[in-house]
């Protein structure tokens, strides 16, 4: 759209249907239309946390508290990405008439699954040697002016194994945080679909099954599993 008509025309775009998106959420009722505003703008405010995050880099490259960068980048993606899960599952709670105590833990359900399925995505990229997302991206935004071009090409080439030795250096292992971050947010949503607030039908079974198959699904091509 932004090579057609140009990049005022696509963000406009971008804006009408997002109005078209409400009136559609509005059309299911108030509280549907409320999830999508809150959904909105939690996700806003995740991109903006997305930005401020920019600010702790410098600490990576220095080789400075990697840890809390990593524990900001678990905030961030809960708020942009697990948002849009729980606002899902919530709806569809909404839908089926459930009951207030069942639409909130199917909003837990879907923002750990959210979780999970993130966590899993840029795992898969770290393995690959790819830190395309989250981390070395917003480095090479924020300090790709001031940085040696060189350094910048090194850091696209080799981010992976930067951001590692800064870990290391903490006592940290990149993949094994991703890993046992998503075991947690997987066993965290199996037991909320096991709770006794879900019907006993087979919709029950998928829905205990499928975070860990979502997961590994993905994380198969690198030889993981969950």
């Amino acid at each position: 759209m932004h090579v057609i008509r140009g990049v005022g025309a696509a963000i406009l775009i971008g804006h009408k249907m997002i109005s078209k998106a409400f009136r559609i959420s509005l059309s299911r009722g108030i509280e549907n239309a409320q999830i999508f505003l809150d959904t909105w703008d939690e996700t806003l405010v995740g991109q903006l946390k997305d930005i401020d995050y920019n600010a702790h880099l410098e600490d990576i490259l220095n080789g400075k508290s990697p840890e809390k960068l990593v524990k900001e980048y678990f905030k961030i993606i809960e708020m942009k990405t697990a948002s849009l899960f729980a606002a899902a599952c919530k709806a569809g709670a909404i839908e089926a008439k459930a009951s207030r105590e069942l639409i909130e833990l199917m909003r837990e359900y879907g923002k750990e699954v959210g979780l999970a399925y993130q966590l899993a995505d840029d795992l898969v990229d770290i393995v690959s040697g790819k830190l395309e997302e989250g981390i070395i991206m917003p480095i090479i935004r924020a300090y790709g002016g001031k940085l040696n071009p060189e350094i910048v090409k090194k850091i696209k080439e080799n981010g992976t194994e930067i951001i590692e030795e800064a870990l290391r250096r903490s006592g940290l292992d990149l993949k094994e945080i991703y890993k046992e971050e998503i075991k947690k947010h997987v066993e965290r949503a199996i037991q909320l679909a096991s709770s006794s607030l879900v019907p006993n039908t087979i919709y029950k079974e998928l829905l205990k099954e499928a975070p860990r198959y979502i997961v590994n699904a993905m994380i198969k091509n690198i030889n993981m599993v969950i």
